[in-house]
């Protein structure tokens, strides 16, 4: 059987972007504007920062409310996006910011036994 490596990306919020400069992550956060172009949208981070994302081509859907995106960490507050997902409401309606952001830190502040 063949092995396929599968690329990690960690789960951060906003506070986490400097320390993952360079390197692939997941950020969830609602959307608040699309550029007229579709190339970039600003959203808010569940520990409540902004960050612009910028995408390779216009994105080819509606993007609004909370969303998923993965993508490579440029600075504290840039990230070059791969993909994204739009979260439905029924992910969203009860999604606790405050518990999603200590899991964040709690992971951060454990070593990793596996190394």
């Amino acid at each position: 059987m063949e092995s396929v490596a599968i690329p990690t990306r960690a789960f951060v919020n906003g506070s986490f972007l400097q320390k993952f400069i360079g390197k692939s992550v997941t950020l969830i956060g609602n959307v608040l504007k699309v550029s007229p172009d579709g190339i970039s949208i600003t959203m808010q981070t569940t520990d409540d920062h902004v960050v612009t994302v910028n995408f390779q081509e216009p994105i080819d859907s509606s993007l609004d409310g909370w969303a998923e995106i993965q993508g490579l960490v440029k600075d504290k507050g840039t990230v070059s996006g791969h993909s994204y997902y739009n979260l439905p409401s029924s992910i969203t309606d009860d999604f606790e910011k405050s518990q999603f952001n200590e899991a964040v830190s709690l992971i951060y502040s454990l070593s990793n036994p596996l190394k």
